[in-house]
């Protein structure tokens, strides 16, 4: 797979950024290769660059909006396992924010969702960390979710709540 100038990808599993060009550039001191450039949407003043001949792993497409709408439309029948262990519910989250599957993402956000619905009918909280969480991955959500679709960021619960009412209506 090979990414064009102009094109936008997603770095790091998070950072949605637009390849700005190709350049040769010698980090080492020794070598000099090819780079893709890249340029954040979300985070102004930052340029990454990536080896143009070993990106795997770091760089992806963007999600399509069909894949998007796929992806909103199974939130209700996803897989939910709640981790009693906190250690390796953290290890489990931590690898799941940073895996770039989304579906998993979203098992673990329904997840989330329904231990803090449990948790408040008994007059609790969600436990601090499962929150910050649940933050960043609505937060890696939103931000592709928005972007691909041309939606304010701010408004993608709403789409996806109105998404999701549609389907069961039907």
């Amino acid at each position: 797979m090979s990414f064009n100038i102009g094109e936008y990808v997603v770095y790091g599993a998070s950072e949605i950024c637009r390849i700005n060009e190709k350049v040769k550039r010698c980090f080492d001191g020794i070598t000099e290769r090819e780079y893709y450039k890249l340029i954040p949407v979300y985070s102004k003043g930052s340029t990454f660059y990536i080896p143009a001949d070993d990106y795997d792993g770091k760089v992806r497409k963007l999600l399509t909006k069909e894949q998007i709408y796929a992806l909103i439309d199974e939130m209700p029948d996803a897989q939910t396992q709640w981790c009693e262990d906190k250690n390796q519910r953290k290890s489990q989250f931590f690898s799941v924010l940073h895996s770039d599957n989304y579906h998993e993402l979203i098992s673990m956000m329904r997840t989330l969702y329904l231990h803090r619905e449990e948790q408040n009918s008994k007059g609790k909280k969600l436990h601090a960390a499962d929150e910050r969480v649940m933050q960043e991955a609505e937060k890696l959500i939103h931000h592709e979710f928005a972007f691909v679709l041309g939606i304010d960021e701010k408004d993608i619960g709403d789409f996806i709540e109105n998404r999701l009412a549609e389907k069961k209506s039907i």
